[in-house]
C-alpha cells in the first residue's frame, strides 16, 4: 500500500462557522470534501489551547506523555515562565515516525515544530515571530533561502505591531493578507518541487481573526456592532477554501485528504480575574500596597488615556532610544508581570496563564517559593477552591460561571502529569474566560482585549479513494489523527498511542484488506530538561502571543 496523505491544518477552525458559509456558497472546496468524504466535530485537547493540542495531533498521546499543557513550562523552573519550543515535547512526532519508516515528508507552518526536527524530507516551523529566520530556522537549512529566490520571501508571522495604534486592526488585516498569499504560493511550491509521501500545511490567519474580529462577526456578542469588520472571519475562511482548491487540483485521486483544527472558536464574553478572586478566599497575598498601586492601577490608567487620545504610533512622538523604557512602563502588560505582585510565602494557590484555564497550588518541592505540603494538606487546598469555585455566580447575572471543575489526574494520564495544572475550570461556554491579570477593580468585566476564544470542538474531514462518503463521523479526538495516517500510509501503530485507528471511516474492502497493526511500547522522552527558549527569546515569544490574542 502506497497511500500518500495530504493534511490541511485550519488553526480554530469551526463548524460553527463552516457550516453557514457553505449555506452561503462560500466555501466550494471544503463543501465537496464534506460531501464526497467524512467528517465530524474533533475533540481538542483540555484545555483548547494550540501547543498541547497540535502536539496532541503529531504524537497520538494526550499531554501527561508528551508533556506540553500550555505555550509555557512548569511552574517548577520558576514563576516567570520561558516559553516552550519543539525540543521540549517528550514523544516522537508523526514526522520522526514516517520518517524511520523511510517516508518522504513536508511540513509548513505547523505550531511547536521549532526548532525544525532533522527529517526524511523538510520542515519550515510555525508561530514563531521575532527569531532568528537565517539559514538554519528550517530544515534542510537554506531551506528559506530557496523560497526566498523562489516566491519572492516568506513571513513566519506578521512583523512587530505597537498596541497604540488606532487604525491597528487595518494595519493588521495589511499584513495578513499579504501572509495568506505567500503561505499559499509557498506550499504549491513545495509540494511541486519536492516528493513526499506525507504533507502537511497549517493556515494560522482565521484563529487570528477569531480572536480579534469575533464580536463583529457575531451578531449575539454583547459587544456586537456593524462595522466595516462584520465580513472579515467569512473572508479569511474563503482564502483558505481558495488555496485549499489549488492544492487539491494537484492531487491525485489516491492521495487521502485530510482538514483539521487543533480546536475550534467562539465568543469570549467576560473576563473572570482568578488571582482576585483566590485572593479573596486568603489563598493568595500580594506584596505591599503601594506596589500594587503603582506598578498596576496607575501605568493601566495611562495605557487607556493614551489609547483613548488617537495617537496613532508612540514611536512619532518619543525618541526611539527611550521607546522601549516607556512601553514597558505605560502598558501594564508589558511592564508587569504578575508573580512580581505575589507574596509567595503567604500564597497556597494561583492562576496559570489564561491559555491554560487553570490553578496551580504552590507546592513544596515544585514551585520555588511552594508553601503547601504534598499529600493532605494539598488535596485539602485542591477540594477547597473546587467546592467554592464551583458555587461562584456571577453578581450582574446570578449565573453560575463554572461547568465543570477537575483534577488534573481525571483529564491527563502519563508520567508529564505532574507537570500540569492542579485544577482545570470549564467555564460556562461562550460566556467567561479566566484571566490572571491584577490590575481592574472588578472580578468580572466585558472582554476587551478580545471578543473571541477557543472551544473544545474543532473539524476533521477525510477524502480519499478508499475513504467512505457522505458519513457524519462521531466520538473523534485530535489525538486519533497520527494513529490514522500511519494506518492510512500501511503502517503499524505504536501502542503507546492514546488516540484510536480510525479504520471504521474507510470503505469495509479496504478495512478487510489492512487489519490495524500495532508495535509495542517503548520508552522514549527527553529527560535532559531542554526544550525552551532563552529569555531574549521567550521575551519575543509572549509578545508574539499577545498580538495574536493569546495574552491579556
Amino acid at each position: 500500500m502506497k497511500s500518500k496523505v495530504f493534511v490541511i491544518g485550519i488553526d480554530s477552525a469551526t463548524f460553527d462557522v463552516i457550516n453557514p458559509l457553505i449555506d452561503r456558497g462560500y466555501l466550494p472546496n471544503l463543501e465537496k470534501l464534506i460531501q464526497n468524504g467524512v467528517s465530524g466535530k474533533l475533540r481538542s485537547t483540555m484545555p483548547p489551547v494550540t501547543p498541547p493540542a497540535w502536539t496532541s495531533f503529531m504524537t497520538g498521546k494526550n499531554p501527561g506523555k508528551h508533556g506540553v499543557f500550555d505555550f509555557y513550562a512548569s511552574t517548577s523552573l520558576g514563576y516567570d515562565r520561558p516559553v516552550l519550543n519543539s525540543k521540549y515535547i517528550k514523544s516522537r512526532t508523526i514526522w520522526k515516525l514516517l520518517s524511520e519508516h523511510g517516508k518522504k515528508v513536508g511540513a509548513i507552518n505547523v505550531p511547536m515544530t521549532h526548532p525544525a526536527e532533522e527529517v526524511n524530507g523538510f520542515i519550515i516551523p510555525g508561530m514563531q515571530y521575532g527569531l532568528d529566520t537565517g539559514n538554519d530556522f528550517a530544515y534542510p537549512p537554506g531551506l528559506m533561502q530557496e523560497l526566498e529566490k523562489a516566491i519572492g520571501g516568506y513571513k513566519v508571522l506578521y512583523g512587530d505591531m505597537i498596541s497604540l495604534y488606532t487604525d491597528r486592526y487595518k494595519y493588521l488585516l495589511k499584513e495578513w493578507r499579504e501572509i495568506v498569499k505567500m503561505r499559499e504560493k509557498a506550499v504549491l511550491y513545495l509540494m511541486e518541487k519536492y516528493e513526499w509521501d506525507f504533507f502537511m500545511a497549517v493556515f494560522y490567519s482565521v484563529d487570528v481573526m477569531q480572536h480579534h474580529f469575533w464580536k463583529y462577526y457575531d451578531k449575539s456578542h454583547p459587544k456586537h456592532k456593524r462595522s466595516e469588520y462584520s465580513e472579515i472571519i467569512p473572508e479569511f475562511y474563503r482564502y483558505i477554501d481558495s488555496s485549499a482548491g489549488k492544492i487539491l487540483d494537484r492531487l491525485d485521486e489516491d492521495t487521502i485528504v485530510m482538514v483539521v483544527s487543533d480546536h475550534g472558536a467562539g465568543p469570549e464574553h467576560k473576563a473572570f480575574y482568578i488571582n482576585k478572586w483566590l485572593a479573596g478566599q486568603g489563598l493568595l497575598s500580594f506584596k505591599k500596597k503601594y506596589t500594587y498601586l503603582w506598578k498596576m492601577r496607575l501605568p493601566h490608567m495611562m495605557y487607556k488615556v493614551l489609547r483613548r487620545s488617537g495617537v496613532k504610533a508612540i514611536e512619532w512622538t518619543v525618541p526611539i532610544p527611550y521607546l522601549p523604557f516607556l512601553w514597558r512602563h505605560i502598558d501594564p502588560r508589558e511592564g508587569l508581570r504578575v508573580h512580581e505582585l505575589i507574596d509567595w510565602s503567604r500564597t497556597r494557590a494561583y492562576a496559570g496563564n489564561h491559555t491554560e484555564q487553570g490553578i496551580y497550588i504552590n507546592l513544596k518541592d515544585r514551585e520555588q517559593g511552594g508553601i503547601v505540603a504534598q499529600g493532605e494538606e494539598y488535596e485539602k487546598t485542591r477540594d477547597l477552591i473546587i467546592e467554592k469555585l464551583g458555587d461562584l455566580n456571577d453578581p450582574a447575572t446570578g449565573v453560575k460561571i463554572v461547568d465543570r471543575i477537575y483534577k488534573k489526574e481525571e483529564v491527563y494520564h502519563g508520567p508529564y502529569t505532574h507537570l500540569a495544572p492542579d485544577i482545570f475550570v470549564d467555564m460556562k461556554e461562550g460566556s467567561y474566560l479566566i484571566q490572571k491579570e491584577v490590575y481592574h477593580k472588578e472580578l468580572f468585566r466585558l472582554a476587551d482585549k478580545s471578543s473571541g476564544t477557543h472551544k473544545m470542538d474543532g473539524i476533521f474531514i477525510m477524502k480519499g479513494a478508499d475513504v467512505k462518503q457522505g458519513v457524519k463521523a462521531e466520538n473523534l479526538s485530535i489525538m486519533d489523527i497520527a494513529p490514522t495516517i500511519l494506518y492510512a500510509m500501511g503502517l503499524p501503530v505504536p501502542g503507546d498511542m492514546d488516540g484510536k485507528v480510525l479504520n471504521n471511516l474507510f470503505r469495509d474492502s479496504f478495512q478487510e484488506a489492512h487489519p490495524v497493526k500495532y508495535l509495542d511500547a517503548e520508552s522514549e522522552g527527553i529527560t535532559d530538561g531542554q526544550g525552551v527558549y532563552s529569555p531574549d527569546e521567550s521575551g519575543k515569544m509572549k509578545k508574539m502571543l499577545r498580538d495574536l490574542g493569546y495574552m491579556g
